[in-house]
C-alpha cells in the first residue's frame, strides 16, 4: 500500500523525507549518494533491499541522498521513500559526495552509518564484513579495498594503475597502512563520526582519504575488507580532475600533519596501547635498525676510498632516513606517522655523532676495523636516541 510521505527541512540546505511508517532505529543506516541517476537508482535501491532483507542480520534503513540533481532523480527517490519500508531520502542544494555523506551521517540514528556507491559496484556479500567488527565495537571504521589480497576486481588498466600510484603515494608520505582510500564502500561507528567529521574539510571525493587519514593518525582501529568490485563503465568520476584533487588534498593533509596538527579528542573513544607492549616495539625497532645498519655500512665501504669517509658517513646515513623513519612509524612507533621534524633531529644527532667519532679515530690514526667499529657504535647510540625521541612519550596507539 502506498503512503504519502512528508518533507521536513534538514540541514545545509537539505530536504528529508522520512519513511512514513517510522520504523524502529536502525542499527545500521546505509547511504547512497546520488547525483542524476535517475535511470539506474529504482533498480539499485530494489536489490539492495532485498539483499537486506534476505542476508542481513542486523537491522537497517537505505537513505539515499540527492547531489542537487537536475533530473528526475529527487522524485525518484522520493517515491522509493515512499514505497518501500526502511527507506529515506535526503536531497542537498549543492553537489558533493562527501558533503552527502557528511549531511547524512550527521542527522542519522544509526549505531553504524555507511555508504555505497549507486552502482553497486562493490559486491553486497562484503556488506556484512564491513560493519559486522563496527557492531560489535572491536574497530571504529572499516573500508572495502579493491588493492587488499583476496580482493576480485575487474576495471581498466587506467584506473587500476592511477588508484595503485595514489595510494602508493599515501603509504609511503603517511606510513598508513590503508590499502584503498578511494573505494567507494565505508562505513564508520556514529559516535566516531561525530567526532571526526567536523575536522573534514573536504567536501568532495577527497572526503574518503581524509576520513581515513585523521582515523589513522588519531590511532582509531581501521578494519579493512577485500571485496568483490566491478567497475561501472556510465561512472560519472572524471578520473584525471579527481586524482589531480586527490594529490591537492593529500598535500593539505601532509602539510597539517608536519605541523603537528590533526590532532582529535575523542572523548574517552581511544584505545590504549598494553603497557608491557615495549618488548614487541623494541624486537621490531631492532629489525628494521639491522636492516637500516647494514645498508649503510655496504654504502660506507663502498664509497670511502673515493669520496673520503667523512662524505661516505654523510651518504650512508642519508641514504637510509627517510625509509628508517617511515618503517618505525609504521611498524613501531605508537603514533602510526611519521614526526618527520624529530626524525630530522635524531638524523642531525646522529650525523654530528658519527662525524665526531670518525675525527677521533682519523687523529688517533685507527685501523680501519677499529673505525668501522667506532662508527657501528656512533650509529647504535643514535639508534637508541631515535627509539626515545620517536616513541618514548607515547602511550596511545591504534587499536
Amino acid at each position: 500500500m502506498e503512503e504519502t510521505a512528508s518533507t521536513s527541512p534538514g540541514p545545509f540546505g537539505t530536504s528529508v523525507t522520512p519513511d512514513p511508517s517510522s520504523p524502529p532505529v536502525p542499527v545500521v543506516d546505509i547511504i547512497i549518494p546520488v547525483y542524476n541517476e535517475e535511470v539506474g537508482l529504482a533498480r539499485s535501491v530494489e536489490l539492495l533491499r532485498a539483499y537486506l532483507a534476505d542476508a542481513f542480520p542486523f537491522t537497517w534503513r537505505i537513505t539515499i541522498v540527492d547531489n542537487a540533481s537536475i533530473d528526475s532523480t529527487w522524485a525518484t527517490a522520493q517515491r522509493l521513500a515512499q514505497e518501500f519500508e526502511h527507506v529515506e531520502a535526503i536531497h542537498l542544494d549543492q553537489k558533493g559526495r562527501g558533503l552527502a555523506l557528511r549531511t547524512a551521517w550527521s542527522v542519522s540514528d544509526a549505531d553504524v552509518v555507511a555508504y555505497m556507491d549507486v552502482d553497486l559496484s562493490t559486491g553486497l556479500d562484503a556488506l556484512l564484513p564491513l560493519v559486522a567488527p563496527l557492531v560489535s565495537g572491536h574497530s571504529d571504521l572499516s573500508f572495502g579495498s579493491r588493492l587488499a589480497l583476496g580482493a576480485r576486481v575487474a576495471r581498466g588498466p587506467k584506473r587500476e594503475f592511477i588508484s595503485r600510484c595514489y595510494n602508493a603515494i599515501l603509504r609511503t608520505v603517511f606510513a598508513t597502512k590503508v590499502r584503498d582510500a578511494q573505494c567507494g564502500f565505508k562505513a564508520v561507528r556514529s559516535d566516531i563520526a561525530r567526532q571526526l567529521l567536523p575536522k573534514i574539510e573536504d567536501n568532495g571525493w577527497f572526503f574518503d582519504t581524509e576520513l581515513l587519514l585523521l582515523a589513522d593518525h588519531n590511532g582509531l582501529r581501521v578494519h579493512e575488507v577485500p571485496v568483490d568490485w566491478v567497475d561501472d563503465p556510465d561512472s560519472r568520476v572524471k578520473v584525471i580532475g579527481t586524482a589531480a584533487d586527490d594529490l591537492l588534498g593529500s598535500s593539505r593533509m601532509a602539510w597539517k600533519f608536519l605541523r603537528g596538527g590533526g590532532d582529535i579528542d575523542l572523548a574517552g573513544a581511544e584505545r590504549y596501547e598494553p603497557d608491557d607492549d615495549f618488548g614487541r616495539r623494541l624486537v621490531t625497532f631492532g629489525l628494521i635498525g639491522a636492516i637500516s645498519t647494514t645498508v649503510s655500512l655496504v654504502l660506507f665501504l663502498l664509497l670511502q676510498s673515493t669520496v673520503g669517509v667523512f662524505a661516505s658517513n654523510l651518504i650512508a646515513l642519508s641514504a637510509t632516513f627517510a625509509a628508517n623513519s617511515w618503517a618505525n612509524a609504521r611498524l613501531t612507533a605508537r603514533r602510526r606517522h611519521v614526526q618527520w621534524a624529530r626524525a630530522f633531529f635524531v638524523f642531525i644527532a646522529a650525523l654530528i655523532l658519527s662525524t665526531m667519532t670518525l675525527l677521533v679515530t682519523s687523529v688517533l690514526g685507527a685501523s680501519q676495523l677499529l673505525t668501522v667499529i667506532a662508527l657501528l657504535a656512533s650509529w647504535m647510540l643514535a639508534s637508541v636516541v631515535r627509539l626515545a625521541a620517536l616513541d618514548g612519550d607515547y602511550r596511545k596507539i591504534g587499536r
